[in-house]
């Protein structure tokens, strides 16, 4: 059906709504998790970021499923930013503007479906593919501004292919299994499903969705810090006082340094900080004598390593209070060490 004779279509009945609430719900939950994940497929490469792309298709599959099952143009667009909306409100690392991300989302996916009667495979991968690789190029529009060319592509290649496979397929095989077994019936224009699906195309969305389990199971278990209050930070490791660090329990410490965030990603002009000393959090831990490094751990499982001698010789290393977390300011260090969301402080 065209995006002109879809219009012209009544407007989304009850089924159309619940269907529509109830994938914004399972996607904005998921794609929060969906994120941390990304960081940890980030670690696991050794970058700050872009590796987490080859993951970025399981955001599109639930604004795919709606349009195609609903049947109406808008109903991707709805669900996107419901679903960004869902995921800002749990836990979303990005703020507000996963909601215009997960909108424009939506907007591709309801201009791909509509521009043909004949639903699909090719239709939904394409589909799911330029609505991936749309979130790459509206996050360097915000945020990375002069990123080099080839690793801007880099990603937005990365978000392509998986918004082909982890998109565009997972969510027509889902589909086709969910009318086929009578769970949702197909939208009144939709044509009729394939036959059912081959063995090995369930072996394939079974095997994306254990794999998915794992990882999420594994970053909860290994990764993921929820036992740490907000604006705080854990001191541990090789220390003989850890402790928990909090920036109103320094407030007679505080100093300011004034620093120029300087990247290919991102570009803060000089800038006053105000915040505690880094080798002064330590000093009150007491460092055991064989320390070698710290490793400073955000949250979502991003971490960087610092050499002890140079930490614990640089005043000008800061952590700061950024919001309600923590935050590492490194004046003379790459963007990628500047982290976000502090809870631990390693000493190794």
């Amino acid at each position: 059906m065209s995006v002109a004779a879809e219009r012209t279509r009544p407007r989304f009945d009850v089924r159309d709504l619940v269907l529509i609430a109830l994938l914004s719900a399972a996607g904005g939950v998921l794609s929060t998790y969906v994120g941390y994940l990304g960081n940890l497929v980030n670690r696991l490469f050794g970058v700050p970021f872009g590796a987490g792309q080859l993951i970025a298709g399981l955001h599109i599959v639930w604004p795919l499923l709606a349009r195609a099952l609903v049947g109406r143009f808008g109903a991707g667009t709805l669900t996107g930013v419901t679903k960004g909306v869902v995921e800002l409100f749990s836990g979303g690392t990005h703020g507000a503007v996963i909601v215009l991300v997960s909108g424009i989302e939506g907007l591709f996916v309801d201009f791909g479906l509509g521009l043909s009667r004949r639903r699909s495979l090719a239709l939904s991968m394409l589909t799911g593919a330029l609505a991936s690789a749309s979130n790459v190029v509206v996050f360097q529009a915000i945020y990375f501004s002069g990123v080099a060319a080839g690793f801007l592509w880099l990603m937005i290649g990365l978000a392509f292919v998986s918004g082909a496979v982890f998109g565009g397929y997972v969510a027509w095989d889902v589909e086709g299994l969910l009318v086929s077994s009578r769970v949702v019936r197909p939208s009144e224009t939709a044509p009729a499903m394939p036959r059912p699906m081959a063995r090995w195309r369930r072996i394939a969305i079974l095997s994306v969705v254990l794999a998915f389990l794992a990882g999420t199971v594994y970053f909860f278990v290994e990764v993921f810090d929820l036992g740490t209050r907000p604006g705080t930070a854990r001191v541990e490791g090789s220390v003989a006082a850890p402790y928990t660090f909090s920036i109103e329990d320094a407030e007679n410490e505080l100093r300011t340094v004034r620093a120029e965030l300087r990247g290919s990603m991102t570009y803060v002009p000089p800038t006053d900080y105000t915040g505690v000393s880094l080798c002064q959090v330590l000093e009150r831990a007491a460092p055991l004598h064989e320390v070698e490094s710290l490793r400073v751990v955000a949250r979502d499982g991003y971490e960087v390593a610092f050499a002890w001698p140079a930490v614990s010789a640089d005043p000008s290393l800061l952590l700061i209070r950024d919001g309600e977390s923590l935050r590492l300011v490194a004046l003379v260090y790459y963007v990628s060490l500047w982290v976000r969301e502090v809870v631990r402080l390693v000493v190794e």
